[in-house]
């Protein structure tokens, strides 16, 4: 319980401060909040992402040449808006971009060697060997730790789990079990010569053909058992023409797993070996069992039945050697000052990653991931919010607190930019950063949720600070009401674990108040159909004002919100 404060007197006020408050009172004012709230509009925000979620900064991956366009741009939209630099890059330009960048190194872990040997009672029927420099045709790795590893084979069909068609359901009824064995894949899903989907009633194919690791996660998931490893026969599919030898030099440079330099973790889980194989591998290693690839595909497209069984006789033994090699990337920071001589001290967080997931060099097809929701969304937010805060500030109501504007990369690798910030070179001490307002997806709807589109989910809040929860309320009573406020995945016990599986959890875990802003995932979440044209800008709009007002009274009332509760730490160390 908390004692009687100022605090109680904001919640009761609707963001206006009491009259001990020492700063004129305009400065946190509800119809201030409001006015400069209101310049955030869908048309704004659709505008930066259009050309932020384009193929131009091809899929923003960490470390390429697209992330780094990206941070340039957004260093020059905050230069545009007049924001201060605060990266730490070494430049002789002070009006260079890189003045807003903090450099960091990477190690990235990539496949120095990959050896891949398929047995049939006893016999060495088929092996392949890949090194960056030499493909032999046959297979090539896509994911995997070092290490050896061996089991026995069963074939799951294409592996989809759905409700139209499912190789899941079809393993239990057989009584098969994934755990301990290598699972043989088709590629993508029943299709038409054309490469029409034969499971979709416009023919359009699913997720299942753009991604390969939705059906090993599905399977690793599941109730079947943890398999050894995947084999994945991507020869044979209308939706990709090329041949293993093709798909190995394609991939043979593609940048590997990344850590930061001197934080590598040897007992991080590592996902199980998965390889792309050729039909005539898969031959070799289904001749006992009198099947071929080409009979088992026609009769799965023909009759849209799954088929699944044990290959008898049948193992797989692979090897992996990894070695590492050092890259750079870039968080992006931008400052506005605060007007108050003390609480211009303390900072105001307001964080998104702006990093993605690159370019899937084997598609044929679009195969760039535009990331619009994840995280396209949130960083064109930030550099709204950055707009309303500077007009505000050249109108004579700068914020009492100063506020920082991170934008992170390597997200979708660790949460690496936001650990490097806050873990080796915070650049404004821990001690000093009052919240964090962190923003990861917040331009689409969950499929999952049922009710009102009208919603954001708040993690963080409530269960690590009351005090926030109160201003998040009343930010949202200011702008109308118009929001609901889901606490649904605000628990430990979020089977998804959304609290951790973002950038704020980086300030959480040093004790800072945070609230995650989130909406949800869906079936473009780490697709390709991640594009700009699906986004609920309007409701986009919203919730970028509810969050901005959260933010205007953090940075101008005259206590810092309080850590309450156990929050999400308690035995997280």
């Amino acid at each position: 319980m908390h004692t009687r404060s100022a605090f109680l007197l904001i919640a009761a006020l609707a963001f206006s401060t009491s009259a001990a408050c020492a700063q004129p009172a305009t400065e946190a004012s509800p119809d201030l909040a409001r006015h400069y709230a209101e310049t955030i509009t869908a048309s704004d925000l659709a505008a930066h992402l259009y050309v932020f979620a384009s193929d131009y900064f091809e899929g923003r991956e960490t470390s390429t040449r697209g992330q780094k366009l990206a941070a340039t741009y957004l260093a020059g939209q905050y230069r545009k808006l007049g924001l201060e630099p605060k990266g730490t890059a070494e430049t002789d330009d002070p009006l260079s971009p890189a003045a807003y960048f903090q450099p960091f190194t990477l190690n990235e872990a990539f496949v120095e060697k990959a050896t891949l040997e398929a047995q049939v009672g006893g016999e060495t029927v088929a092996t392949s060997t890949f090194t960056p420099d030499r493909q032999d045709g046959t297979a090539y790795p896509r994911s995997g730790g070092a290490g050896t590893v061996s089991g026995s084979v069963v074939f799951a069909g294409y592996g989809i789990g759905g409700e139209a068609y499912d190789d899941l359901a079809a393993l239990r009824d057989a009584g098969l079990s994934t755990e301990g064995r290598w699972v043989l894949l088709l590629a993508d899903e029943p299709l038409s010569p054309e490469g029409r989907s034969l499971l979709t009633e416009d023919g359009e194919p699913t997720a299942f053909s753009s991604s390969w690791y939705r059906k090993a996660l599905g399977l690793i998931r599941s109730d079947l058992g943890a398999p050894t490893g995947f084999l994945i026969v991507s020869d044979t599919s209308p939706l990709q023409p090329r041949s293993i030898a093709e798909q190995a030099a394609a991939s043979a440079h593609k940048l590997g797993s990344l850590s930061l330099a001197g934080q590598e973790r040897e007992d991080r889980r590592q996902f199980p070996p998965t390889f792309n194989v050729s039909s005539a591998f898969a031959d070799a290693l289904l001749a006992g069992s009198g099947h071929t690839v080409a009979e088992l595909q026609r009769t799965i497209d023909t009759k849209l039945e799954p088929v699944v069984f044990a290959v008898d006789g049948a193992r797989v033994e692979s090897t992996i050697e990894r070695a590492t090699r050092p890259v750079t990337s870039e968080n992006v920071l931008a400052f506005i000052e605060g007007s108050d001589p003390v609480l211009k001290n303390e900072v105001v967080v307001l964080s998104s990653h702006y990093d993605h997931v690159g370019m899937d060099v084997l598609a044929t097809g679009d195969g760039i991931y535009n990331g619009a929701d994840d995280d396209g969304s949130g960083t064109v937010t930030t550099l709204e919010m950055a707009e309303a805060f500077m007009q505000a500030k050249r109108d004579g109501h700068g914020p009492r607190r100063s506020i920082l504007f991170l934008n992170v990369s390597g997200e979708e690798k660790g949460l690496l930019g936001s650990a490097y910030y806050a873990d080796t070179e915070p650049v404004f001490p821990l001690e000093n950063t009052v919240t964090n307002l962190n923003i990861d997806m917040i331009g689409r709807h969950d499929p999952s949720r049922e009710g009102s589109t009208e919603y954001v989910y708040l993690i963080g809040s409530k269960i690590v600070s009351e005090d926030l929860d109160r201003i998040s309320t009343d930010a949202n009573r200011l702008m109308g009401d118009g929001l609901e406020l889901d606490d649904r995945y605000n628990t430990k016990e979020d089977p998804e674990q959304f609290y951790r599986r973002s950038d704020h959890w980086n300030f959480g875990k040093h004790r800072i108040p945070f609230v995650f802003y989130f909406t949800g995932t869906h079936e473009d979440y780490h697709g390709v159909g991640d594009e700009p044209q699906k986004i609920d800008y309007e409701r986009m709009a919203r919730i970028g004002r509810l969050i901005f007002a959260t933010a205007w009274q953090v940075a101008n009332q005259d206590e810092r919100p309080r850590i309450s509760g156990k929050g999400f730490w308690d035995d997280e160390g």
